[in-house]
């Protein structure tokens, strides 16, 4: 008892009890945190994982539909014959396009099928399928559906499901703006499992990560054996968020996320990740066992310094103790020689002290002054990026009419020559000259001829379609530049914008004409100046032949 009652046993216990509360407590910390991390960064991966699917699945879904949209406005639709041989193969080669295209084929206004991949359904009547109807009126996206009427005359791609298609359609309307026809597609349901594939990783699949997707209904669209298998539960996080879900046979890490297409037709489809909770956080598990041993170790280690430190601390208290039983039994040659240890201790205390506040002093200066740095640099850094795309518009732009300028339409003819090389697909180059320009600079001056530049230029930009590119290539030259566009295409384009500039009226020039010349690119073009050159080579034939016309390619 007298021993623990001594100087050094208390500093023993004190040093101990500090230790102890200080090693438990930060374990507990460190686990708590590192959890919730491992947990939060469990729960990140996952929707990233389904945020990157939904996002493929939308872009899939508007993709398919701006492709049958086009194709609804395709000239051999709007204007030609809907049973030729051309639309036909159109339609054929648009479904080799891509591998998921089951049909393709359109049908008159009363629901007969006109045109048909492989010939199916040809003749047959689909006036009473959603696709139909829906597409008379708007571009129209369908839900997920079992095949009805191709059941019989397609392979079945999977023998453990029924063919699932989801439907495309849009209006294809005349010249007048009557309906011809909806022109429709058939897309195998198969797509999704690729989608869902490709994003989900090997890493992620043997963690038991799982992609589902929930119809606007609430029922289960994929996988398919889920179908009337999987009950939903009824506390799904909200969209965007997770969280740990009872499933009906155990617990899961769960995301809930929105399909979005932006498309008049909104599908109403969710994407549901889930990872079983035992896989999920198993390093969390894994984490919490180290840190386990790691505080034994800890608080073992700790107990070892408490005891050094006590002994340390208590040493001199002990000396001066053992000096002055000496003076109480008479001692007269003790000399006093502990205290200057504990001296030397307080000034390193109080040296170290001072030297911490003044380096804390610097290091506070030294980083205001790298954060201002910082400040400067990245300011610094935004105006030359604002400047750079300044530039960089600029030298797009012709500075006259606002348009572009030769130098974005060489970019452009580069950029479409490379699409064609690659697709099989033409483009055609217009080439435009307003006629007796150098009579209009020496009669009315040459800010009227600037005037009427800048007037030409605004009409032939509001007048072509928005995939078109429009160009000022020089002096009184104009270039168009029209994708997916044959020659016949382009005349038809060409004649309105000659009419259109000629009715236009000029208001101190009078009337002012262009002639334009046509050219198609071909399978043989060397580069991108061939179009270009024709189109050069047309457009004089033009001016020889009287201006104010169209001239196609010779």
């Amino acid at each position: 008892m007298k021993q623990f009652n001594s100087f050094h046993a208390r500093l023993v216990l004190l040093f101990g009890i500090l230790f102890l509360a200080v090693s438990v407590g930060l374990t507990a910390y460190l686990d708590r945190l590192a959890s919730a991390t491992l947990a939060k960064a469990a729960g990140d991966a996952l929707y990233s994982t389904g945020n990157s699917a939904a996002i493929l699945i939308s872009r899939t879904l508007v993709e398919r539909e701006r492709e049958i949209r086009l194709l609804s406005k395709s000239h051999l639709l709007t204007l030609g014959d809907l049973q030729g041989a051309e639309v036909q193969r159109l339609l054929n080669d648009i479904r080799q396009s891509y591998p998921f295209y089951a049909w393709i084929g359109l049908a008159a206004p009363d629901g007969t099928v006109l045109q048909a991949t492989d010939g199916m359904l040809l003749k047959q009547n689909v006036a009473q399928r959603p696709w139909f109807s829906g597409g008379l009126e708007r571009s129209f996206v369908g839900d997920v559906h079992e095949a009805v009427l191709l059941a019989r005359l397609l392979p079945q791609q999977n023998s453990n499901e029924p063919l699932r298609f989801i439907d495309f359609a849009a209006p294809v309307h005349g010249a007048d703006n009557s309906i011809r026809g909806v022109v429709a597609t058939h897309v195998h349901w198969s797509w999704v499992h690729d989608v869902l594939s490709s994003v989900l990783t090997a890493d992620a699949a043997n963690s038991g990560v799982e992609l589902l997707i929930l119809g606007s209904a609430g029922h289960w669209l994929h996988p398919y054996e889920y179908i009337g298998q999987l009950a939903v539960p009824a506390d799904l996080p909200p969209a965007g968020q997770v969280a740990l879900v009872d499933w009906a046979d155990k617990q899961y890490l769960t995301s809930r996320i929105r399909i979005s297409t932006r498309l008049g037709d909104d599908l109403g489809w969710q994407l549901i990740l889930r990872q079983p909770a035992e896989q999920a956080l198993a390093p969390v598990a894994k984490l919490n066992r180290q840190l386990m041993w790691y505080g034994a170790m800890t608080l073992l280690l700790a107990m070892i310094l408490a005891y050094r430190l006590a002994s340390h601390f208590s040493r001199p208290v002990e000396q001066l103790a053992s000096l002055a039983q000496k003076v109480a039994q008479g001692g007269e040659n003790v000399v006093f020689n502990v205290s200057s240890k504990l001296t030397e201790i307080r000034y390193l205390s109080s040296a170290l002290s001072s030297m911490m506040i003044k380096m804390a002093a610097k290091r506070q200066a030294l980083l205001q002054a790298n954060i201002t740095l910082e400040q400067q640099v990245a300011t610094r850094t935004a105006d030359l990026e604002r400047a750079n795309a300044r530039l960089q518009q600029l030298s797009h732009k012709d500075a006259l009419t606002g348009i572009y300028n030769r130098r974005a339409a060489d970019e452009r003819l580069k950029a479409e020559f490379a699409t064609a090389k690659r697709s099989s697909h033409s483009y055609a180059v217009l080439l435009m000259d307003i006629d007796h320009f150098k009579q209009i600079n020496d009669q009315f001056g040459h800010e009227t001829g600037d005037q009427v530049i800048q007037q030409v230029a605004k009409l032939l930009d509001n007048a072509i379609r928005d995939s078109d590119f429009v160009a000022r290539y020089g002096g009184e030259e104009f270039i168009a530049v029209l994708p997916a566009t044959d020659l016949h295409g382009a005349v038809i384009i060409a004649n309105k914008l000659c009419r259109d500039i000629a009715s236009l009226d000029f208001a101190t020039a009078g009337r002012v004409t262009i002639s334009i010349g046509v050219a198609p690119s071909a399978a043989d073009d060397t580069d991108a100046d061939t179009a270009v050159r024709k189109a050069d080579a047309a457009m004089y034939e033009a001016k020889r032949a009287g201006r104010n016309r169209v001239m196609p390619q010779g």
